[in-house]
């Protein structure tokens, strides 16, 4: 049983568990009648649970305050998600893989492609996608983290560039049904 105090309760989880610091090796040894003239425990139960309900209580408190601060030093590091509307452009992250036999090496690849067109949100970290030319074909559901907001090159062009390798709806082809 572990006897080592925890950062996060404040207490040992032997002494959360049984209410008392566990016996060591020496006092096994050494003397044993003490051991049993001090753990009579019916005379004096009645307050020992009520110190093990006071200890469960503060350890119950040291660890959430020990998980608000947690949260609160990983959440000063956060970066904040970009919300998007229907309509926006965005490119979305590849993840393309090297492919030795076509001569593609994923090093050279962009790193994303686009622009595409948020259709809608689903929740508040995922968002539809299509392609700009076909804005009614659904292409996927992304996670904000994958999309990143269009910046129009700064010529002036009437259209946005078209993606260097468009994304593809995921899954198998629905099967297409033959008049007989």
């Amino acid at each position: 049983m572990n006897s080592a105090w925890c950062s996060g309760t404040g207490y040992s989880p032997a002494y959360l568990m049984f209410g008392r610091d566990l016996r060591t090796v020496d006092d096994v040894t050494h003397d044993l009648r003490a051991i049993t003239l001090r753990e009579n425990f019916v005379p004096e139960a009645t307050p020992l649970l009520l110190t093990l309900d006071e200890t469960l209580k503060r350890a119950r408190e040291i660890h959430e305050s020990e998980q608000d601060r947690r949260k609160r030093d990983q959440d000063r590091h956060r970066k904040t998600s970009t919300a998007y509307a229907p309509g926006d452009l965005v490119l979305v992250k590849t993840h393309r893989l090297s492919k030795a036999s076509q001569g593609f090496t994923s090093k050279f690849a962009p790193k994303q492609d686009g622009p595409y067109v948020v259709l809608r949100r689903h929740g508040p970290t995922s968002y539809e996608i299509a392609a700009h030319q076909q804005p009614d074909v659904v292409l996927g559901l992304y996670h904000a983290s994958d999309l990143v907001p269009y910046q129009p090159p700064t010529q002036e062009a009437t259209q946005p560039v078209p993606p260097v390798q468009p994304l593809r709806r995921r899954g198998r082809p629905r099967k297409i049904q033959q008049d007989q």
